[in-house]
């Protein structure tokens, strides 16, 4: 159809809203149309009417198979539009755009949409700028989000804009600056409200500042969120991080109606101070009360170093539950059986799942990472399809290091950064300078540090060469990474112990003296006896 524009000139657009965007199957969407010839521009104006007065629908016979085809479609059209001269102006166009965006988690779209924004209506329209910062936010973009939230208009108006960015730091561990703008919020007369509170009290939680964490928990109260389940369990999770399980627990107790989120707050608090028996309690009064355990709850309990007997009553009531095919519950009970050294029960496991991702493959093969089978899981994940990680390599490494595999471990660590385009990690050279070691090629391991390293090497690295050099009773490299590990780790006696067995095999005793002494200068031992030279 035309759109009939002011002056009578006639305008062909085929336009038609995607149907999941509308209440209705079908949607067509009104524009109006502003000549802004006379004000010296020669761009169009369209937004969209209250009540229409032409309307732009399409005649496509093709739908969109997917909401994100239908988004692709909406845009690609309007980028059309604007690139055809005409300007839209109206707001909600974008703010719906940029909530689907934000639905679909489609963020490459809406930074598209960003684009076709003027801006002057991004300027002085808060709704539309307040969905952008969340849709950066939520992507990792804090950057761009924080400009954008500088430059809002009346970003004091409400709590949305300020909660965005708060989740956005948080989300990302830039803790410190997420609780930064959490309190310029509120020195500013901002009201939090109950979607502030649980991203500010995850923030506290992640400096581990318990202080920080009350003054919060201070403000919740005057707010009158202190009954609020959402934010209790965020209030259960902060105290536990912070140190304070009993606390962490009182207000768990507090919580009217428990959901599954409260649960595996308390829950996965007692795991992270190690209190199994009391972790072991709540799980069967999570089961007495009636809520089912999710996969975070079996993972968080199987993760932990139980008893053998203990990790097959929980495999059990998996069984029961007819749970035992939820992926992530089969890797945490192949890892707990592979802790266990029961290779028999990893193994039947593993060729059982009915699915597989990465984490399953680094399983199977840690499981093997001192056995030569772990070549051969690797050789199955390559011809699943499936990319191996840097984890997948750690593993492989540690196995070669530990079997003696140098072709084997000089292949994988080339094809991992070739093939796979995986930079190396710390780990991943501390494996190949221990291999080095193990064989005796001293010498090997040394110009591996000092001419194949991306990065200056660190404890891990040097503490290997140490003790090979300790092995193999080379002196003369030794004494240098000793030297490297005595400035990175100061207050680690076993490397000062090691460069001193290092002279007491090689007779050099006046070195053992000198050692000994540096030691004790150093507040290390000062039960060692020496004698002044």
């Amino acid at each position: 159809m035309s759109l009939i524009l002011h002056q009578n000139i006639p305008v062909s657009m085929n336009f038609r809203w995607p149907n999941y965007l509308c209440a209705k199957s079908t949607c067509p969407v009104t524009f109006s149309y502003t000549n802004e010839q006379t004000k010296n521009s020669k761009r169009r104006r369209i937004g969209l009417q209250k009540s229409g007065q032409t309307q732009l629908a399409g005649n496509e016979k093709i739908q969109p198979k997917t909401k994100l085809e239908a988004l692709e479609t909406v845009i690609a059209k309007l980028e059309l539009t604007v690139k055809n001269g005409t300007d839209i102006y109206d707001p909600q166009i974008f703010a719906s755009l940029l909530e689907t965006c934000f639905q679909l988690q489609a963020i490459d779209h809406g930074i598209r949409v960003h684009h076709l924004i003027p801006e002057k209506l991004l300027r002085k329209n808060v709704g539309i700028s307040s969905k952008l910062i969340r849709l950066y936010a939520c992507s990792g973009q804090t950057q761009k989000a924080h400009q954008l939230f500088d430059k809002m208009p009346k970003r004091n108006a409400s709590a949305f804009p300020w909660n965005s960015i708060i989740s956005g730091y948080a989300e990302k561990g830039m803790f410190e600056d997420a609780l930064a703008m959490y309190f310029q919020m509120v020195e500013g007369g901002v009201e939090p409200d109950c979607y502030t509170f649980p991203r500010a009290l995850k923030a506290c939680g992640g400096v581990g500042l318990i202080h920080v964490g009350e003054e919060v928990h201070r403000h919740v109260i005057r707010s009158g969120f202190g009954s609020n389940g959402f934010i209790l369990n965020a209030l259960v999770d902060m105290y536990s991080k912070c140190g304070d399980i009993v606390k962490a627990r009182k207000l768990f107790d507090q919580i009217g109606t428990k959901d599954l989120v409260s649960w595996n707050s308390m829950l996965i608090g007692y795991m992270r101070h190690e209190l199994i028996t009391k972790a072991l309690n709540l799980f069967r009064l999570m089961i007495r009360d009636g809520t089912e355990p999710d996969s975070v709850s079996i993972s968080v309990l199987l993760a932990a170093r139980l008893p053998f007997s203990i990790g097959k009553q929980i495999h059990g009531w998996v069984l029961r539950r007819g749970a035992n095919q939820e992926l992530s519950i089969v890797n945490s009970l192949v890892d707990f059986y592979a802790d266990q050294q029961k290779l028999k029960q990893v193994r039947w496991l593993f060729e059982h799942m009915h699915e597989r991702d990465v984490i399953s493959w680094n399983s199977v093969i840690s499981a093997h990472s001192k056995h030569p089978e772990a070549l051969l899981y690797f050789e199955e994940l390559v011809k699943s399809g499936d990319l191996p990680d840097s984890v997948t390599f750690v593993s492989l490494l540690s196995m070669c290091a530990h079997l003696g595999k140098l072709e084997d471990a000089e292949r994988l660590f080339r094809i991992m950064k070739e093939r796979y385009d995986i930079s190396p990690r710390m780990e991943h050279y501390g494996c190949m300078v221990n291999l080095y070691g193990r064989l005796g090629f001293i010498d090997k391991a040394f110009d591996f540090v000092m001419k194949r390293m991306e990065s200056e090497a660190g404890p891990t690295v040097w503490g290997a060469l140490l003790y090979a050099c300790y092995r193999h009773g080379n002196v003369k490299i030794g004494e240098v990474a000793a030297q490297h590990l005595f400035e990175l780790e100061p207050d680690n006696e076993h490397n000062f112990e090691l460069l001193m067995k290092i002279y007491k095999n090689a007779g050099l005793i006046e070195d053992v003296k000198r050692i000994k002494i540096m030691m004790v200068e150093r507040g290390l031992d000062t039960s060692i006896p020496y004698k002044s030279r």
